[in-house]
């Protein structure tokens, strides 16, 4: 006998043998039938928000075209029950008896219950132990008991209906127990382990916001705490290391199983962010997942290995530092690399690139990455993303607007003009192709786009010194083409400061409605409200428009008669600036470490340098 086949789901039974109710049942009837329908809900668990693969009863969409019956329909019609539910009255009210009924059973999982249902699962284990090692050559012997404990590891999924009884397996010693399954011997033991732990952490047993009841919901915080505490220290994350190192994926229940244990480290860092540190600390997981990341053939648990190593990146220097020394940007690249001429092939695929840029750009917060990236010739792809206008151009801005921010960022301003980046920037600049993106891919935002670049364009202005040439070629390219750029600069500076000056109105209205401590307690809220209506790119456009000023009197011209058409002067710019304080100190750093009056010698070099061919970017990249 194979005991394999002891945990394989059961055949769907046909409809010839569904259960159909008389039209007034009794309500032990109802009890029964729902007993029932409770019973196979239990057998198959409650599964996760995502799976790696879903597969669809063909002959069931055929017979019920789809859809799950209710009881009733809000919008029922009078025709009789083949247009409605299904139900008379009479049943539907003796069902809503029985739904009240079986909400009071719910409840009545109290600390008791759930003490009985640990201690048969203790049971179950112990008894599993003992006849696997007295029949060690005969696993007919112990059928029975590993039968027993798969059924008692899927009976505490019930205990996600009462998470706040998860201390009592923390105080009955039950969680080394628990964890011990994650090595059985038997693999099938193993994922149901993994798929319990997965849903016993779940986000979704967590209180909600909508939680009215403020004493339940912290006992429910508290002991969910308590829980995921005790796995850690009972090295939960080492276990789980070690299974996704020795499941099969070409199986389908172990690529489930991979998934689900990815799924718990992403539990663990959605229940404090603190987790995120330490799950890299004590395993080996980052070199799993760009190993895992290093393919070439798309799967959900690729896509989903690239999700999770962005989460680990997001709020840890730490995790970044250790990312880099593992070669993990050289993996980021490379797997971008391939979507440089090309789309994804669906919008799965399209999140796995999403989440290579996130991690991207959660990594480039640190200097030492800048090094990397730069290194990895990450300057010249995203230039080759950007002229290849495919999807990745989308986010390639953004990666380059992150790589080349604060001064560790200088090598990589360098690196841009050097290659051409200021012929690629421009364009772009210029809203060029804005209206087939915004066609072609639903993920474009012009506003994001436009925030980008002049993230950029401001990189370039602080970290390039005013005595460079590479300074003064940034600068000319404003008072080329009869100063288009300028007028550019112009046209958003009036629409986001109209934008600015809709979002304070809204404000000042809501203020009305607020006392003194709740004005306080918005402060803050209004200004990232602002910043996020177009404040922050409104700030970006008068440091760009006051340092052109600066240096080129030639753009001072032009900007002054521009301003003077709207009634204007260069003040309504600056007081821009001015209003807010650590704006003017930025403004300081936009004019560039080093001061200079050899513009118009440099002038000339800058001259004798576009005469020169640009060799193509791709060519550049494919000889480097």
């Amino acid at each position: 006998m194979n005991i394999d086949e002891l945990f394989k789901i059961p055949a769907i039974p046909s409809g010839k043998n569904k259960r159909k109710l008389p039209d007034n049942p009794s309500l032990d009837f109802l009890n029964k039938y729902r007993q029932a329908s409770n019973d196979e809900e239990i057998e198959s668990s409650e599964s996760k928000r995502r799976n790696v693969t879903i597969e669809e009863d063909e002959d069931d969409a055929r017979n019920y075209g789809g859809e799950v019956d209710d009881y009733g329909y809000e919008d029922e019609e009078d025709e009789g029950r083949f247009f409605g539910g299904g139900l008379t009255d009479e049943q539907k009210k003796i069902l809503e008896l029985v739904d009240e009924i079986d909400a009071d059973e719910t409840e009545a999982l109290d600390a008791t219950t759930v003490k009985k249902y640990i201690l048969r699962f203790e049971k179950a284990i112990n008894k599993n132990q003992e006849q696997r090692v007295k029949y060690a050559d005969n696993p007919e012997k112990f059928m029975e008991s590993e039968a027993d404990l798969d059924e008692e590891i899927k009976n505490l999924l019930a205990l996600t209906q009462a998470p706040q009884h998860y201390r009592e397996l923390v105080s009955l010693g039950s969680i080394p127990s628990l964890l011990s399954l994650l090595s059985h011997e038997n693999t099938d033991i193993a994922l149901d382990a993994i798929e319990l732990i997965n849903e016993l952490t779940d986000e979704d047993v967590a209180p909600g916001e909508d939680m009215e009841d403020e004493e339940k919901a912290e006992a429910i915080t508290e002991s969910i705490n308590i829980f995921v505490k005790a796995l850690i220290d009972e090295q939960l994350p080492e276990l789980l290391l070690q299974n996704l190192q020795r499941l099969d994926e070409n199986e389908a229940a172990d690529r489930q199983g991979v998934f689900n244990a990815l799924s718990i480290f992403e539990n663990l860092v959605s229940i404090d962010l603190k987790y995120a540190e330490i799950v890299v600390e004590k395993t080996d997981i980052l070199p799993w997942l760009l190993k895992r990341i290093n393919t070439k053939a798309f799967d959900s648990n690729r896509g989903y290995a690239v999700e999770i190593l962005s989460i680990l990146l997001q709020e840890s220097r730490a995790n970044r530092i250790k990312l880099g020394e593992l070669g993990g940007i050289d993996v980021l690249l490379r797997v971008l690399s391939s979507y440089k001429r090309k789309d994804p092939a669906d919008d799965d695929e399209a999140e796995l690139m999403e989440n290579c840029f996130t991690s991207l750009c959660s990594a480039l917060a640190e200097p030492e990455i800048k090094k990397l990236f730069l290194e990895g010739e990450g300057i010249e792809l995203m230039l080759i993303m950007i002229k290849e206008k495919s999807m990745a151009r989308i986010r390639a801005v953004k990666v380059l607007d992150y790589a080349m921010s604060t001064s560790a960022g200088t090598a990589n301003c360098y690196r841009f003009v050097e290659s051409f980046g200021l012929k690629t920037l421009f364009p772009m600049f210029m809203g060029k192709g804005v209206k087939k993106l915004k066609k072609a891919y639903k993920a474009y935002s012009e506003t994001e786009e436009e925030e980008h670049i002049l993230g950029i364009i401001i990189s370039l202005f602080k970290n390039l010194p005013q005595d460079d040439i590479q300074r003064l070629r940034l600068i000319r390219k404003f008072s080329d083409e009869n100063f288009e750029k300028v007028d550019r600069l112009f046209d958003l500076l009036e629409h986001y400061h109209a934008r600015d000056a809709m979002t304070q109105t809204e404000i000042e209205t809501e203020k009305e409605q607020l006392d003194e401590e709740d004005l306080e307690d918005m402060a803050d809220q209004f200004y990232i409200r602002r910043l996020d209506a177009g404040l922050f790119t409104l700030q970006r456009v008068c440091l760009a428009i006051v340092v052109l000023c600066e240096e080129d009197e030639r753009v001072l011209e032009h900007a002054l008669m521009l301003l003077n058409r709207k009634d204007r002067d260069m003040t309504f710019v600056t007081s821009l600036i001015d209003a807010d304080e650590s704006l003017a100190k930025e403004m300081e750093a936009v004019r560039g470490p080093i001061f200079s009056n050899q513009a118009s010698t440099e002038e000339s070099k800058v001259e004798a340098m576009d005469t020169d061919s640009a060799p193509n970017v791709d060519q550049q990249a494919n000889n480097n």
